[in-house]
């Protein structure tokens, strides 16, 4: 028997349904703001699954769908189903609120592409990377806090493995590999580590090296999480210090893919970036 999907998944299959809906009767996503008195972005999130809806934001969509009422008894169901905590709930007090958006998204992407200007990604981080990385951003915590933390990063990267394995191709910085995150040792099995997840099938790893100079995400990274297979469409993450910003607008997100796929096109090929990561690691003390 298949494994219950969980929340965010319902989600974002009900959301695919509203969209599907608002479609059928040739609304846009402008219309259906005006008829909840909100936001467009409001309801771009209800139909990517990103926020757990609300049953009576759900029955005015569906009043405006004109949707017959055994097809809506259905969705109200779903939607009071849709709520109940995702995994990461477990983690409420290691996760900020501001995060919980993110995580709700990575947990039903089915694609992820970045570019990482200083540190390997989290979701390519080992334990005693990670918890450098956190100590370091976070001196007022405690050394059990940061462990808390850390075992929320090494959970979520149950993703890259699986049936529905995620799909990550990842340009990083040069400085990614030089930059000596809790000292050589660990940045050794750092870069070990990396090199063994260039060598995944669901895993792309290419290296923008010095030689490069000035390039178009020069002194900024950004992720972009694809959600092929649901009711697709794609959503540029930006994180700061305690806060992101979310970017799901078309010409955003053409920008952003331009970027990325520039940047791939300046970054070294897998092979040759494998080696310099290899190479990397073989210089350091």
């Amino acid at each position: 028997m298949p494994a219950e999907p969980h929340p965010t998944l319902r989600r974002r299959q009900l959301g695919a349904e509203l969209r599907r809906l608002r479609e059928d009767r040739e609304l846009t996503i402008d219309a259906a703001a005006a008829h909840l008195s909100c936001s467009s972005s409001k309801i771009s999130r209800l139909e990517t699954g990103i926020s757990a809806p609300r049953a009576r934001d759900v029955a005015a969509l569906l009043d405006l769908y004109e949707v017959p009422d055994e097809d809506r008894a259905r969705l109200l169901d779903v939607t009071r189903g849709v709520r109940e905590p995702d995994w990461w709930h477990r983690y409420t007090d290691a996760v900020p609120r501001w995060f919980e958006r993110f995580m709700a998204a990575e947990s039903s992407a089915t694609t992820w592409e970045c570019f990482e200007a200083q540190l390997v990604p989290g979701l390519l981080q080992t334990r005693d990377y990670a918890f450098a990385v956190m100590r370091a951003a976070n001196t007022a915590l405690d050394d059990a806090e940061i462990d808390r933390r850390v075992e929320l990063r090494m959970e979520r990267q149950n993703r890259l493995t699986g049936d529905n394995a995620l799909a990550l191709w990842a340009v990083l910085d040069e400085a990614v590999l030089r930059r000596q995150v809790g000292g050589p040792a660990v940045m050794r099995a750092q870069l070990e580590h990396l090199a063994a997840a260039a060598r995944r099938p669901n895993i792309t790893i290419q290296i923008l090296p010095y030689t490069v100079g000035a390039h178009p995400a020069l002194g900024f990274s950004f992720k972009v999480l694809g959600f092929d297979g649901l009711n697709g469409g794609e959503v540029v993450h930006v994180e700061q210090l305690n806060s992101a910003v979310y970017l799901e607008r078309d010409a955003d997100l053409r920008r952003y893919k331009l970027t990325m796929n520039r940047l791939r096109a300046f970054a070294l090929d897998p092979e040759r970036s494998l080696d310099l990561i290899v190479q990397a690691a073989e210089d350091l003390p």
